[in-house]
């Protein structure tokens, strides 16, 4: 605070201020010796490429391969086997078609069908992956493995044996694993435990509004307007990141693609050659060799970024600093280092990640993929890369605004006890601990510290008032944080916990216990999505309500989160209204729960049912939407002015002569250095704007010029130097 205070004092003298203007001017001057673009040659085009997941409408099963190899380093060997990364052979997954199956796939139900709603006809029977099951070499494993998946991968037969099931249509049976033998198959080259995931789909979309997932068409609305390709047009036309990108940058020429990371390379499910109009290959080969654009600026709709599902495992920001839970250091290189505390611990455990997770199996996340697709068709394109928009303020005002709007939306009285989740996705360390090293739990901790602290700055409840953080997944159950005694909730609090000792009256544990939480808890909960705050999808309608709602119930041994609504049914669109919103009440009526299976799992049943609650004082869940999906268009401003704000930056960033003068010998210190003094300094005075807004008005000029003449180029180094040293020495 004293620097800036000294180098404020500096700019009432006017030093600065001439220094400043005589780097700009010095820049003018020597571009009126070249031919510069802004006298008369036509506005740089640059490409805005945006991305997100891309989930479809309406079921698809050709996106799930591309989008969980993506996530390839998550999972244990074997979870891919049987498809191009492990094995490429093995089952092909067929059930009979129940009702929501063959709504789906528009048959009758008990058809034969496959994950393409293909009828199977050949002659192999359906039967159970138990039948399978056999040990008879005596090393522990069953022995299909060595019959159908690569040498070495060990296969996760109960997940596939008992994560989905169908029902023979003539006996009635509950075939559990589900599949053929057939050798020419629809599943060979398809890894199972992606086929599995497919019926999955069938499962859920039924269960949206009109059985459509909302998420596509809030996305493309939000970044288009009525320029959204294949929806039609609203009246008023909504917000939208282009219209507002243009409002800004007025002096630039725009085209704007985007891509789904679900189909990002142009193949089919099984890798063979395939076009989507809406693949990021098409994507940048339309900016590069349809639109010419002179540089390119990708960004990835999301609040932050993390390695296993955007970076992957060599990725430096802006600043030429690795990108990982440890700042400075690239994935690849926290997990290699068994000494820094993350990740693997022992060399062994490293060399046994590395045999069945090698490097160059999972490059390929999006983007990295963006710059080997785009460079593969013009090795020199400028590409430059956005911050995720939760890095800028206004990103937690929105969230902010949905609180206030949620309060108000549901009348709830100043009087009563409030508590706030800010609820983030959860993840888990994963294969040998590997995943501990991305960034993701750096990045998440960072943005939901932000949002809660946001909250107790600018919001006051005159009644009982907590907020919180919490992550959805990973973080409570028997495999990932295992309940004790000493810790009944494990290590972490999940969204589910949290609510369990928040509400009034009763529940049961994860141990299989029956807590009484008394009647002096919380009347109302809130459950604020900090971190997939921006569309609707499948895991914000449904599955985050199915894994925090419920209590708790005994299945195979243990106590898991009953998935199922307070009415024993599945959620479906009678559980959100029309902003995605989702409203229960603990009252002691539903979501029973019997107590004490694990200690006598014989006699438990006779043990009287927990039921989650209390009827004289109940708890009302408040389950937000997002802001894409709200009608009153709540938190859409602010978080477009966040994401055009990321845009903006990059693209000045990537315009900035600095950079482009220092190239390599550009030090992180120096670059922040800078961007301090423009942020702190210069924006504080009517001059300093002035300055900033010539700077970045010549600056495309001045690149073009530095890239074209060495000479220059060594003359606006000296000047940065100079201009260095004058902000170093006010700051001393």
């Amino acid at each position: 605070m004293e620097q800036l205070i000294k180098l404020r004092g500096i700019i009432s003298k006017g030093k600065t201020i001439k220094l400043s203007l005589m780097l700009c001017l010095m820049f003018a001057l020597s571009l009126c010796m070249h031919s510069s673009p802004l006298c008369g040659d036509s506005p740089e085009k640059i490409g805005i490429l945006l991305l997100h997941q891309g989930t479809s409408d309406t079921y698809e099963p050709d996106w799930v391969p591309q989008y969980f190899n993506f996530l390839f380093d998550v999972f244990d060997p074997g979870f891919f086997a049987g498809g191009p990364l492990e094995g490429n052979t093995c089952y092909s997954l067929i059930h009979y078609a129940d009702e929501a199956e063959a709504t789906i796939c528009n048959v009758e139900p008990g058809t034969p069908i496959d994950i393409f709603c293909n009828q199977y006809t050949g002659p192999y029977p359906i039967h159970s992956m138990i039948d399978h099951y056999s040990d008879n070499d005596g090393n522990g494993i069953p022995d299909f493995e060595d019959d159908c998946f690569a040498p070495g991968i060990p296969v996760p037969w109960a997940p596939l044996t008992f994560g989905h099931s169908t029902v023979d249509p003539l006996s009635g049976e509950t075939i559990y694993g589900p599949h053929v033998d057939d050798p020419a198959g629809p599943g060979i080259g398809i890894a199972d435990f992606l086929e599995m995931e497919e019926f999955s789909l069938m499962e859920r979309y039924p269960r949206l509004p009109e059985g459509k997932l909302p998420y596509r068409e809030q996305v493309l609305k939000w970044w288009f307007g009525n320029d959204a390709p294949g929806y039609p047009p609203d009246d008023p036309e909504l917000l939208n990141l282009k219209d507002r990108l243009q409002e800004l940058l007025p002096e630039y020429n725009f085209v704007f693609r985007y891509g789904w990371d679900t189909y990002a390379k142009n193949v089919d499910a099984y890798g063979n050659s395939k076009y989507w109009a809406y693949s990021i290959e098409t994507a940048i080969d339309e900016l590069i060799n349809g639109e010419k654009a002179d540089k390119i600026i990708v960004s990835y709709a999301d609040t932050f970024y993390n390695n296993l599902k955007y970076l992957g495992h060599e990725w430096y920001d802006a600043d030429g600093q690795g990108v990982s839970a440890i700042p400075g250091k690239t994935y690849k290189a926290c997990v290699e280092d068994i000494n820094d505390g993350v990740g693997p611990a022992t060399a062994e455990d490293l060399n046994t990640f590395l045999l069945n997770k090698p490097w160059e199996k999972h490059w390929e996340h999006p983007l990295p993929l963006v710059k080997y697709l785009a460079e593969k068709i013009k090795p020199t394109i400028d590409l430059s890369y956005t911050r995720g928009f939760g890095d800028f303020e206004e990103y937690e005002l929105a969230v902010l605004d949905m609180l206030i709007y949620t309060i108000t939306k549901y009348n709830i009285p100043e009087d009563s006890s409030l508590k706030v989740i800010v609820a983030h996705h959860g993840y888990h360390s994963a294969y040998m601990g590997a995943a501990a090293c991305d960034c993701y739990f750096r990045m998440a901790d960072d943005l939901t510290s932000r949002i809660t602290k946001r909250i107790k700055d600018d919001f006051t409840w005159p009644g009982k008032f907590e907020v919180v953080v919490a992550p959805f997944k990973f973080s409570e159950g028997s495999t990932f944080d295992p309940p004790t005694q000493d810790e009944p909730f494990g290590k972490v609090l999940s969204v589910g916990e949290i609510i369990d000792a928040s509400i009034n009256g009763a529940y049961v544990n994860a141990l299989g216990e029956t807590v009484d939480n008394g009647i002096n808890n919380f009347e109302t909960i809130i459950v604020l999505h900090g971190y997939y705050f921006t569309d609707d999808f499948d895991s914000g309608l449904y599955l985050s309500r199915e894994e925090a709602l419920g209590n708790n119930i005994y299945s195979q041994g243990s106590y898991v989160r009953d998935r199922l609504d307070a009415d024993a049914t599945k959620y479906d669109s009678d559980d959100i209204d029309d902003e995605a919103f989702t409203v229960k009440v603990c009252d002691g009526t539903g979501w029973g729960s019997i107590p004490g299976c694990i200690q006598d799992e014989t006699n438990c049943t006779s043990n009287p049912t927990v039921y989650k609650g209390s009827a004289e004082h109940p708890t009302k869940i408040i389950m937000c939407g997002t802001f894409l999906g709200n009608a009153s268009g709540i938190g859409r401003e602010k978080l477009t002015e966040a994401a055009a704000k990321a845009i903006t930056e990059a693209i000045q960033e990537s315009d900035c002569p600095v950079t482009v003068a220092l190239g390599g010998d550009a030090r992180a210190n120096d670059l922040n250095l800078l961007r301090n003094f423009r942020d702190e300094v210069l924006s504080k005075t009517r001059a300093g704007q002035d300055i900033i807004k010539l700077f970045y008005e010549w600056s495309p000029a001045i690149v073009k010029v530095i890239k074209e003449d060495e000479e220059f180029k060594e003359q606006v180094k000296e000047v940065i130097d100079e201009l260095l040293m004058f902000i170093e020495a006010g700051t001393e």
